[in-house]
């Protein structure tokens, strides 16, 4: 196949003058399937012509069962002389079953009569090889980049690496196998930037090469791994970078490698980046392989930078788990979704709507919960905001349909509330009646899915469990045990009636209440291991700032300590729900605050949604600034610098009947988000601008003449005024 620029797959305003010949690999229907073999060992000999039709049988089972976009040959494909007709046969095997293909080179297979450049040049004469070399006089063979487009073919969304790991050392006093070169790491360097700048937007990125890096050993010592691990880690003793260029360009999520036969575990280097082993695929032995032959299947997402992956043999399917990339690639954390609640949007038509979620796709959000759909009220009565046989009410509201009807038009997907009952809050957990509400959520779900699903196939993206858990009346084993029954009378339901769509919770947590980070990860271990949560659902905790159940001094402990939980779990996310708001005054918090809560948050989790954007942050809402300053604050990482607001005019106090009145003048004050009130020098509220009105009075029902009252106006980031006493 002659080379040709990555421009003839691409949209012909984008312009492309390097990269790779037409891979024509993209995603179809939102999903891209890669199967990793590695370590064939192919010996072209009569002798081993068992050995090696069992190899073949075993890679065409596979492809006929996975159906993959691309297989990639992490090395060590054929290991003997007369090489060339061994790679014929699996050139010719990829063909007969209409499968592209790309291979990296092992430590072996110049151990031929072939070196690795001919067996490249000889491999392209195979129409379904994608393998090229991206760089002339570049270390090695076949270093080259595979974009992957989108499913419609109109953008790039992923990008597949792949290295030369090269042999063996020459000066043996640096170790026994050599390493992946300077000018190799330049050139991904390079490549990762420009297609950085192409697309505005870091592309999820995958790697692919033979010999392990040194971090596949040292990454098991910092978090666990799923897999095998029944040999030591054989890579090279100089360690010259490659993990920490993919890092500090936070595109690659994941590093895929064969070498070792008894390895195929997958180290989840804290939502950073994976680090992962195939399974040994060929018959043929080396040493005292332990592991039945088979293969690693990787799972992309077209709009994620997550994936799933699991090893497949002849008998099924093991170790599977689900990798979602921390933060979306940058290092500035960034809210991902918000929740919205009924009261606020209750009398919000289309256009408002429209508006709304124009906000927050500014903001860089693509998520949105919106619950419940059922709310019972401490009084026994229902309410539905879509039309509902559970519901009495003859007028039904029909606010849920317009909220998906405005996220299909504006690209925004919605976690779907299910139904939730005010008695929860007795934190009683009586069996009975719960798994009763339990079922209640099946029949909404049931409901929601024949009104929306075919209507809003791209907004109804997943569920949302309305019932939140803390870390108080939830500690016993017989409580955690109802919990996860609970849960479970959900999650089965919902997985035969909408499998495709995630399934989301919310827990909280108070430490002034008793009970510790430690025993609360405890709690939830013991409730995942009975639960049937399936691969992409989602465990997203409140970071309890802004309700005062944590503070920024704790909340590293307990989200440390809920990872840890999570990762007994494999195939459930973990993201972080970022409180924005002062639940004192139930005011908007400081963006100072909130930078500090995603800085924190952001060291375990995989995105981070917040409560709420449209409440507290929206300029439909408060004072236009929070927006604009998370706006810029999203671009640059840092909050803009703010002059100390003026001090207020005018501010004078008198007697009511029942406690006295504040009043001040508001003239000429610039970017006023609020005021905060102060009594004997002790802040007693905090007033802010609401709905496009500022404030400019306030009852203290308990003051008196005889207290000192002062006012100072506060902006966005949290800086106040002068303080100015009320005469």
């Amino acid at each position: 196949m002659m080379k040709k620029f990555l421009l003839n797959i691409i949209c012909c305003f984008i312009c492309i003058s390097v990269f790779s010949q037409s891979s024509n690999l993209k995603f179809h229907n939102g999903k891209f399937k890669i199967v990793q073999i590695t370590d064939l060992h192919w010996v072209e000999s009569e002798s081993y012509k068992l050995k090696n039709d069992s190899t073949c049988n075993l890679i065409r089972e596979v492809i006929r069962i996975e159906r993959p976009d691309l297989v990639i040959l992490t090395g060590d494909g054929v290991v003997s002389w007369n090489a060339k007709k061994g790679w014929e046969k699996l050139a010719k095997l990829f063909e007969e079953e209409k499968t592209p293909f790309a291979v990296t080179f092992g430590n072996h297979d110049e151990e031929t009569d072939m070196n690795n450049a001919q067996i490249l040049d000889y491999l392209r004469t195979f129409s379904y090889n994608l393998t090229y070399d991206a760089e002339d006089g570049l270390s090695g063979s076949g270093n080259c980049a595979l974009p992957i487009m989108s499913s419609d073919g109109l953008s790039q969304k992923w990008v597949l690496y792949l290295f030369d790991s090269h042999n063996l050392t020459k000066d043996r006093s640096f170790g026994y196998y050599d390493w992946i070169k300077f000018d190799q790491i330049v050139w991904y360097r390079k490549t990762s930037d420009q297609f950085t700048e192409q697309n505005q937007r870091k592309l999820p990125s995958m790697a692919f090469f033979h010999i392990p890096l040194p971090e596949h050993e040292t990454a098991r010592w910092v978090c666990r791994e799923f897999g095998e691990k029944q040999e030591g880690v054989c890579a090279p003793n100089v360690n010259t970078g490659l993990l920490s260029a993919f890092i500090e360009k936070r595109d690659v999520i994941g590093v895929f490698v064969g070498h070792d036969h008894n390895n195929d575990y997958m180290v989840d280097w804290d939502g950073n980046i994976a680090l992962a082993y195939g399974r040994k695929t060929g018959y043929p032995s080396a040493y005292n392989e332990t592991l039945s032959r088979g293969v690693r299947v990787i799972n992309l997402s077209e709009d994620e930078a997550s994936f799933d992956s699991y090893i497949r043999d002849l008998s099924g399917t093991y170790f599977h788990y689900m990798f979602e990339q921390k933060n979306m690639g940058t290092d500035t954390p960034r809210f991902s979704g918000s929740f919205i609640q009924e009261y606020l949007v209750a009398n919000w038509d289309d256009k408002r709507w429209d508006q709304e979620m124009e906000i927050l796709k500014e903001a860089g959000m693509k998520y949105l919960v919106y619950a419940p759909a059922l709310l019972v009220n401490e009084q026994g009565k229902f309410g539905t905001n879509y039309p509902s046989t559970l519901s009495k009410k003859k007028m039904q509201n029909k606010t849920l349909e317009k909220c998906l009807h405005s996220a299909q038009k504006n690209g925004v997907k919605v976690f779907v509330g299910l139904n939730f009952n005010d008695r929860w809050w007795k934190f009683d957990y009586d069996a009975d009646w719960l798994f009763g509400q339990m079922e209640i959520g099946n029949r909404v779900a049931d409901e929601i899915v024949a009104l929306y699903k075919e209507k809003y196939p791209d907004a109804m993206y997943g569920w949302y469990w309305v019932w939140e858990v803390d870390n108080l009346n939830c500690m016993t084993e017989e409580r955690q045990s109802i919990l996860a029954n609970a849960l479970n009378i959900n999650l089965d339901h919902l997985s035969k009636i909408t499998p495709e769509m995630p399934f989301m919770m919310s827990p909280f947590m108070n430490y002034k209440v008793g009970g510790n980070a430690e025993e609360y990860g405890k709690m939830w271990e013991n409730v995942f291991a009975q639960t049937h949560f399936r691969l992409g659902d989602i465990f997203a905790p409140q970071d309890c700032i802004g309700a005062g159940g944590l503070n920024l001094d704790n909340l590293w402990e307990w989200f440390s300590k809920l990872k840890q939980a999570v990762n007994t779990k494999p195939g459930l996310k973990f993201w972080g729900n970022v409180e924005t708001f002062d639940q004192r005054f139930w005011t908007t918090a400081p963006l100072e605050r909130v930078k500090k809560q995603l800085e924190i948050v952001n060291g375990y989790v995989g995105n981070i949604i917040c409560f709420a954007y449209s409440h507290y942050n929206s300029p439909f809402v408060v004072n236009e600034d929070y927006h604009k300053v998370y706006l810029e604050y999203s671009k640059s990482g840092q909050l803009p610098k703010m002059a100390v607001p003026e001090k207020v005019t005018n501010a004078n106090v008198q007697k009511l009947d029942e406690g006295v009145k504040i009043k001040w003048v508001s003239d000429n004050l610039k970017r006023v988000a609020g005021y905060s009130i102060y009594r004997d020098g002790e802040l007693l509220k905090r007033l802010q601008a609401q709905d496009g009105i500022i404030p400019t009075t306030f009852v203290d029902k308990e003051g008196d003449l005889n207290r000192l009252y002062e006012i100072a106006v506060y902006n966005v980031i949290g800086n106040e005024s002068i303080k100015v006493k009320a005469e």
